[in-house]
């Protein structure tokens, strides 16, 4: 389980493989890397390497004296230094694909594509209210709060209240300045997001970018739907020259 200090934080990631190519996971507000290892042999098997990686005081990385979504953009640039990776190919799950938009955004040239599942750029009034609730639920303990380990604490109601600031300060009018190509994808029967209109507005926003909306598909597509997920990604990332056969 190897783990990289970056000075302020202590990040932890797994990999598999080995080559100038990368495939990148960002998980999940309430989850870890670990929740991906099991599809590294496959996705090492198209693109040489494979990492997942826990964002700073979730999952076993350290946990940090700040949190913010450009912090956790940052962590993966560095990361990526650190493992001497240059331009891979990034798939943002859920709340991941919120940080893999900010990288994306703040890391123009360090992406050769970027996958989005699952997420969103921005939220309504009740979504904001929601996760801003949720996050005070969780930190106080209140009964029926999802449950966090004590050292995660911090960053989870960070990255919550990143989600409901998306009211405010969404991350739509900056997609613009995405310049690598772009997979969105999305379940019609999504219900954390209501569905796939945050991906269609997602999609309508990033210049090179194409839409996938699967009709019967919910949250998680990579499990749910893994071999049509798969191929989906595979077929993009060859139309682009990513990868070959």
């Amino acid at each position: 389980m190897p783990d990289m200090s970056l000075g302020d934080v202590t990040i932890h990631y797994e990999e598999a493989g080995q080559g100038p190519l990368a495939f990148v996971f960002c998980h999940g507000l309430y989850g870890g890397g670990d929740t991906f290892t099991e599809e590294f042999a496959f996705w090492k098997n198209h693109f040489g390497r494979v990492i997942s990686w826990d964002v700073r005081g979730m999952g076993h990385s350290s946990q940090a004296a700040k949190y913010s979504l450009p912090l956790y953009a940052s962590d993966l640039a560095r990361l990526l230094d650190g493992l001497h990776i240059d331009k891979p190919v990034v798939l943002g799950f859920s709340w991941g694909s919120t940080v893999a938009q900010q990288f994306a955004i703040d890391y123009t040239d360090r992406c050769a594509a970027v996958v989005l599942e699952s997420g969103t750029s921005e939220v309504n009034v009740a979504a904001s209210e929601y996760w801003y609730q949720a996050a005070e639920a969780m930190r106080q303990g209140k009964p029926g709060a999802q449950q966090i380990e004590p050292q995660h604490m911090d960053s989870v109601v960070a990255a919550s209240r990143v989600v409901a600031g998306l009211r405010e300060h969404p991350l739509t009018p900056r997609l613009k300045h995405i310049t690598c190509p772009v997979l969105v994808t999305a379940g019609a029967k999504d219900d954390m997001n209501r569905g796939a209109g945050p991906s269609v507005i997602m999609s309508r926003n990033i210049p090179n970018c194409r839409l996938h909306i699967f009709q019967d598909g919910g949250h998680t597509l990579h499990v749910e739907k893994r071999d049509e997920f798969r191929k989906l990604v595979l077929d993009f990332c060859r139309e682009h020259g990513i990868i070959n056969g």
